[in-house]
C-alpha cells in the first residue's frame, strides 16, 4: 500500500513549529514499508547569534565576558558589534572574509577549549561546558600579525539541519551520533529570510520498522547534536511518502 501524508506545522496537535506532533484522522497501518520526505520547506530564520553571543577574554586569573545583541549580522556589522561591546578596535575584510581585533596585553581572547579551565565568571545561562559563545561563528584565530585575526568567519550558526521523528524509527539512517530518527538532512544554502527546500534523494526510500500503526507522529527540526532550532514562529511543511 502506498500512502502520502501532507504535514504542516500550523496544523499540529501540540508543540512549536520546529518540535511538534500531528494527529491523523484515520490510523495508518504499515506492514513492511519504506518512507521518503518530499518538498520540505521552511523560512531560514536563524540569527548569527542563535548558538551564542558571548565573547570571552582573560582577566588575570578569571575571565571577562561581553555579549553582543542577538540578531543576524553581516561581516561588517558583526565587527562593529564586537568593537562596541568590547571596546577593542575590530574590522572586517570582505576580500579575505576575516575579522581583525586589537589585542590587550594580559586580556587575550579565550576559545571554547580554553574556557573549560574556568568555573566562574560566566554570564547567566552560560558555563564552562556551554559558554554560549560566538566562537562557532568566528572560527579559528591567530595572532601572528600582532592582532587577533579570525581567519574565516561565517554569518549562519548552522550549515545543515535534520528532520527527525522518534515514532518513525529508520533502520538504515544514522546521524553523526548514531541515532536512527533522521528522516531528512537539510543543507542551509539560501540565507536568512529565504525559503530553504529539501527532499530525500531521488529514488531513495528509508526502511521503517515492521508492523506499525500510526495515529500520531512527532517531528523535530534539529542541529547535528539533536538540539531543536528556533523557527521564530514560521511554519514548516513537507510530504511523507510511504511505499
Amino acid at each position: 500500500m502506498q500512502a502520502i501524508v501532507n504535514v504542516d506545522s500550523r496544523s499540529r496537535s501540540h508543540g512549536t513549529d520546529s518540535a511538534f506532533s500531528i494527529d491523523l484522522r484515520e490510523s495508518l497501518n504499515l506492514g513492511d514499508h519504506q518512507v521518503r520526505v518530499d518538498s520540505c520547506q521552511f523560512s531560514n530564520s536563524f540569527y548569527t547569534t542563535d548558538l551564542g553571543a558571548n565573547l570571552y577574554y582573560k582577566n588575570g586569573a578569571t575571565i571577562q565576558s561581553y555579549t553582543i545583541p542577538l540578531r543576524a549580522y553581516t561581516g561588517t556589522s558583526l565587527a562593529a558589534a564586537m568593537q562596541t561591546s568590547t571596546g577593542r578596535n575590530s574590522s572586517y575584510d570582505p576580500d579575505t572574509n576575516n575579522i581583525t581585533q586589537t589585542i590587550t596585553a594580559g586580556q587575550e581572547w579565550l576559545s571554547d577549549v580554553a574556557l573549560k579551565a574556568y568555573s566562574t565568571g560566566f554570564p547567566a545561562g552560560a558555563s564552562s561546558t556551554d559558554p554560549r559563545s560566538l566562537n562557532g561563528v568566528l572560527g579559528d584565530s591567530n595572532s601572528a600579525t600582532g592582532n587577533l585575526v579570525f581567519s574565516f568567519v561565517k554569518m549562519s550558526p548552522y550549515d545543515y539541519l535534520f528532520l527527525r521523528s522518534r515514532r518513525l524509527t529508520v533502520e538504515n539512517s544514522h546521524d553523526p551520533n548514531g541515532r536512527h530518527d533522521v528522516l531528512l538532512r537539510i543543507p542551509l544554502v539560501k540565507g536568512i529570510g529565504s525559503t530553504e527546500l529539501a527532499s530525500t534523494p531521488e529514488g531513495v526510500y528509508m526502511k521503517l520498522s515492521r508492523d506499525m500503526t500510526l495515529r500520531n507522529i512527532d517531528f523535530e527540526l534539529t542541529d547535528y547534536l539533536g538540539n531543536v532550532v528556533d523557527l521564530r514562529g514560521r511554519p514548516m511543511s513537507f510530504e511523507l511518502c510511504f511505499d
